[in-house]
């Protein structure tokens, strides 16, 4: 009786263990995200990814992509360089992120594209059409100041096709839209 006692107490233990285990880990793809809760529309998301560069987990936006039946990566988010304004790479993620589901809800992410906000910041857009020009109401983030946003966008082209290589240079009279159907056609799904 003692030893039957001793194995319920074990297995308890390791039940107990294993629950707190899977609390405390941050959600992934598959519990949150999974084709069951999300089976016929893109859904966005801000979730960890480990960024091989750094070798640390960083907030990403991710697509799940009901077609391909998987997850798409499209912005991690590790710049510091917002921080003094209270914008962490966590919370710009997570502040990103809805506008890039809002935009697609109203059929204005057919095409990103780059511009300049109000305030003269450069920016990237989310767009129904090509010819479009960027404003307030379809910004979905900031780029750093002095940065090229062209070249943030050619870089954003780079890794979501898997490309490891430089940005391309676009002369400036080059207006640069990428197509985001063909992102979640073609860019590689995350393994989860």
């Amino acid at each position: 009786m003692q030893n039957k006692s001793f194995f319920i107490t074990l297995g308890l233990t390791a039940l107990t263990s294993l629950a707190s285990l899977s609390i405390n880990l941050s959600p992934s793809l598959s519990q949150s995200t999974s084709s069951e809760s999300h089976p016929n529309k893109v859904t966005f998301f801000c979730r960890e990814k480990f960024d091989t560069a750094s070798g640390e987990k960083i907030p990403a936006t991710i697509a799940w992509i009901p077609e391909r039946k998987g997850h798409v990566y499209l912005i991690g988010w590790k710049s510091e360089y917002f921080n003094k304004g209270g914008w962490t790479p966590q919370k710009r993620c997570q502040e990103v992120t809805p506008k890039f589901q809002a935009a697609y809800e109203k059929g204005h992410l057919n095409y990103l594209y780059n511009g300049k906000s109000e305030k003269g910041y450069p920016i990237i857009c989310g767009l129904a059409n090509q010819g479009e020009s960027c404003n307030s109401n379809n910004q979905l983030f900031t780029v750093k100041s002095g940065s090229n946003p062209e070249q943030v966008l050619q870089g954003l082209i780079n890794s979501l096709e898997g490309k490891t290589s430089e940005p391309i240079l676009q002369s400036s009279g080059e207006q640069i839209y990428i197509d985001v159907q063909n992102i979640f056609k073609k860019a590689p799904l995350i393994n989860s």
